[in-house]
């Protein structure tokens, strides 16, 4: 889709995310953080479908597009 991102592994353990929980508010992956530091989480396959879907960015608050594309 032409998105620069990067890939960042996180613990395992539900008790140890709680660097996840303050970017998404809860401790379930995958997570999605943009660069204004809104944060996007749904189940992968629904999160993929809309990746696909070119629909990554609706309705969020902030920039539509991330800085520099």
């Amino acid at each position: 889709m032409g998105i620069d991102y990067e890939v960042v592994n996180g613990p395992l353990r539900r008790g140890k995310r709680d660097e996840l929980e303050r970017i998404s508010g809860q401790l379930k992956y995958p997570v999605i953080e943009f660069d204004d530091g809104s944060a996007y989480r749904a189940d992968s396959n629904d999160m993929a479908e809309r990746i696909r879907a070119g629909n990554l960015f609706e309705g969020r608050e902030g920039p539509s597009r991330p800085t520099g594309a």
